[in-house]
């Protein structure tokens, strides 16, 4: 189960000096259930994810393959996909996951968090703008798809 939290990122500084990882993540199927494939490093896995059963909670399954096959899996008719580096920062007792995204996402941050359950209270730090948990726009496989989200713009 995945439960969390996503956010923007209120200030890129706070990656100064950081080392991240890069990652390629390709989106294959969209159904019932989504299906990914991610690789990172020298490691590759596929990622299957059912329904949402709330906004911070959905099934999720994980499973090793060969980073080869992988790369192959994200170059096939029809699959769309993003790169971006993410960022650990560890702050009371929770890892904050921050993504800065390249290509035609460049510019744009977000940060996750995950929770052991949709009850767990979390203290976020300074650098943690405007919640966008449960806005699909923000979701990486819409990301992947769409593009970067909407601007919101206040109501008069």
């Amino acid at each position: 189960m995945e439960i969390e939290r996503k956010f923007k990122l209120r200030s890129p500084q706070v990656l100064d000096g950081l080392q991240g990882s890069d990652f390629l993540q390709a989106y294959l199927a969209k159904g019932s259930v989504l299906v990914r494939v991610r690789v990172c490093d020298d490691r590759a896995w596929l990622t299957l994810k059912g329904q949402p059963l709330s906004s911070l909670s959905r099934p999720e399954w994980e499973y090793d393959i060969p980073v080869a096959d992988a790369r192959e899996m994200a170059r096939q008719p029809g699959a769309y996909g993003l790169e971006k580096t993410r960022y650990f920062i560890a702050h009371q007792g929770h890892t904050f996951e921050v993504d800065r995204y390249h290509g035609a996402l460049a510019g744009l941050y977000t940060v996750e968090v995950e929770m052991d359950s949709e009850q767990v209270s979390v203290a976020l730090p300074e650098w943690v703008g405007e919640e966008v948990t449960g806005n699909k726009a923000w979701d990486n496989e819409s990301l992947a798809r769409n593009g970067w989200p909407p601007v919101q713009t206040a109501s008069p």
